[in-house]
């Protein structure tokens, strides 16, 4: 009996606290992710208004926070105590020369998702597969916007890492994916399930649009030294 009171007690505690909180309508979605030599492993995505947050689940300490009012990305890492600062910049890279793009889409049925119909779909540049995407028309669509968004700040940063690697050792697939058609598995509706040429794979297993975001959950350690990308790059 004193134990379950304690326990209860706990839980009431927990819930003040959380309910102290100020909180910020937001969309979360789970994925499991897996990557060629590695086991599977679960992410989830937190959406606001305001901000978009990738990390491995509720108490994980490294996470990726978006600002979408500025553009800034931040990646946080607990071991380092450091705080990675990714700010906007354009794409200054010119394309290849050869560099020519199809989607080709597959006429077979799949189950619907909220009513929302799954295509799978195949993209190309230079004939080869880059992304195998089944998308769902219409579903979440803010999250597509906020990861389109999130996409096009990132792609300024690839571009200047593609522009200092060498000819020979760039990919059609990888200046496609990440630089100059950083959104084109966003254009068909929301990627349920995404293979890219690495054969990494990236599948949602759940959502829900009326999670409430924490202040927490959207804020940067203070304590953490901040560092910038250009500053790691000269480093």
């Amino acid at each position: 009996m004193i134990r379950r009171l304690f326990l209860c007690g706990c839980f009431f505690l927990t819930a003040l606290v959380s309910c102290s909180q100020p909180t910020t309508p937001a969309a979360v979605l789970y994925f499991v992710e897996q990557e060629p030599g590695v086991e599977p492993y679960r992410t989830r995505m937190i959406v606001t208004a305001g901000f978009l947050r990738m990390d491995e689940g509720q108490d994980s300490q490294d996470f990726l926070l978006f600002d979408r009012a500025d553009g800034s990305i931040y990646s946080v890492s607990s071991a380092e105590k450091q705080v990675l600062v990714i700010r906007p910049r354009p794409v200054e890279l010119k394309p290849p020369a050869k560099f020519t793009h199809r989607v080709v889409t597959d006429p077979a049925a799949f189950p619907a998702i909220e009513g929302r119909k799954v295509t799978h779909y195949e993209l190309l540049t230079n004939d080869k597969r880059c992304y195998d995407l089944y998308a769902a028309d219409g579903l979440l669509p803010g999250v597509v916007v906020a990861l389109r968004e999130y996409r096009l700040i990132l792609a300024g940063q690839q571009a200047l890492t593609a522009a200092a690697t060498p000819p020979e050792m760039q990919s059609a697939c990888d200046l496609a994916n990440n630089v100059f058609l950083p959104v084109r598995h966003l254009e068909h509706g929301f990627p349920v399930r995404l293979v890219d040429t690495t054969g990494r794979t990236t599948e949602l297993v759940d959502y829900k649009t009326d999670f409430r975001a924490t202040a927490d959950m959207l804020k940067l350690p203070a304590e953490y030294k901040r560092l910038t990308l250009e500053e790691l790059r000269g480093k």
